[in-house]
């Protein structure tokens, strides 16, 4: 099935994980895809993946906490293929605590006794 056919796709995140496999998953339905991230050595291998598969897809370094950076994501995009159908905004940041340390931090105070 091609649901993304003739479609060009702009996915964050896509050094690893969920960002991945979205893109994976979206030029194997057809569309054309622009790979961003922060983490060069995975964003290429992300495009080299797609591409070694006969399809679409080129590789953009992007911090969606700049404001510039994402800008110039999206103006490649429209330079390389004409338009933008598709956003897939997968990126963030993992940091692994505890609830009552996430708190403490959040509200500057300690929350229990």
């Amino acid at each position: 099935m091609n649901r993304f056919e003739g479609k060009v796709a702009l996915i964050t995140g896509t050094a690893s994980g969920i960002g991945r496999a979205t893109a994976q998953r979206l030029a194997a339905e057809g569309a054309k895809v622009v790979c961003t991230d922060v983490q060069l050595d995975g964003l290429e291998e992300t495009v080299r993946d797609i591409t070694s598969q006969g399809r679409a897809a080129v590789s953009q370094v992007c911090d969606v906490s700049d404001k510039d950076a994402v800008c110039a994501a999206v103006g490649r995009t429209i330079d390389q293929y004409g338009k933008l159908d598709v956003r897939c905004n997968v990126a963030g940041i993992l940091e692994t605590s505890h609830t009552h340390e996430v708190y403490s931090r959040s509200m500057g105070t300690a929350p229990f006794g």
